[in-house]
């Protein structure tokens, strides 16, 4: 008798409103984590589920909708950052971390702390796309790198080269920022 894998059903949002109440939260935190501060993750959604809608019936089920849906994310929020950097590169830099109010007692800390966050995505924004969403996916999002291979239709081998170099280029980066800033 041959034993035979079953393969696993692939479960499939009914309707756009089932997609988006299981799956807008998810979508929410992997703009926010592969976008930065500087992205409005309200609008990366609403685009995100805006591609969703339009292309939803021609979804095959090939794969989990969670990773369709991830590559959508990705290419939403990649789309963005690269408004953001044209903008920037016509009108200078975004002061709006500059201007949000302190929730906290210690304004020195929180002003720390949005020095930090600004250098993180700063050293992030250098870095490829491709070693930027491992990174992000890696360190923030917390998956392991066999997730990351499924979730980026990529093999686990090529995840860990990819996270070995982001990480170089990430303290690299970092470095002359940082060099950058006390000069």
């Amino acid at each position: 008798m041959q034993a035979t894998m079953a393969t696993p059903a692939v479960s499939l949002p009914r309707s756009f409103d089932e997609a988006y109440r299981s799956h807008a939260q998810d979508a929410a935190r992997w703009a926010r984590h592969l976008g930065g501060s500087s992205i409005d993750v309200e609008d990366v959604v609403q685009e995100v589920f805006l591609v969703v809608s339009r292309r939803l019936d021609s979804f095959r089920g090939e794969a989990r909708f969670s990773t369709w849906l991830f590559e959508i994310t990705r290419k939403v929020v990649a789309n963005h950052r690269r408004r953001q950097r044209w903008r920037f590169w016509r009108t200078g830099p975004d002061q709006k971390l500059a201007n949000i109010p302190s929730p906290l007692r210690d304004p020195l800390a929180e002003l720390e702390r949005q020095q930090a966050a600004v250098l993180f995505y700063r050293t992030l924004d250098k870095l490829p796309e491709k070693y930027r969403t491992v990174l992000v996916l890696f360190e923030i999002e917390g998956l392991s790198t066999h997730d990351i291979a499924d979730l980026c239709h990529l093999s686990w081998p090529t995840v860990k080269v990819q996270l070995h170099r982001a990480r170089e280029l990430f303290l690299h980066h970092h470095e002359q920022l940082t060099k950058k800033g006390k000069s």
